[in-house]
């Protein structure tokens, strides 16, 4: 498992949930804003991946003669 630092866009998308939760909007604007905290989660996770694969290239094989 990898471990990031928790992204801006994620911080906010959790914070517009809290908000209209706190405000007890409609249903819809809830289930839009629980997407975008797991799009952006999402795209950070994929990120973090694709910077990590690029950082470290490591051979699928080992072999030892």
């Amino acid at each position: 498992m990898l471990v990031y630092p928790v992204p801006v866009e994620v911080t906010q998308a959790r914070i517009q949930l809290l908000v209209d939760q706190t405000a007890k909007a409609p249903p819809n604007t809830i289930n839009e804003d629980l997407k975008a905290v797991y799009d952006a989660k999402a795209l950070a996770q994929q990120a973090q991946i694709e910077q990590h694969a690029q950082a470290e290239p490591t051979a699928l094989v080992d072999v030892k003669a």
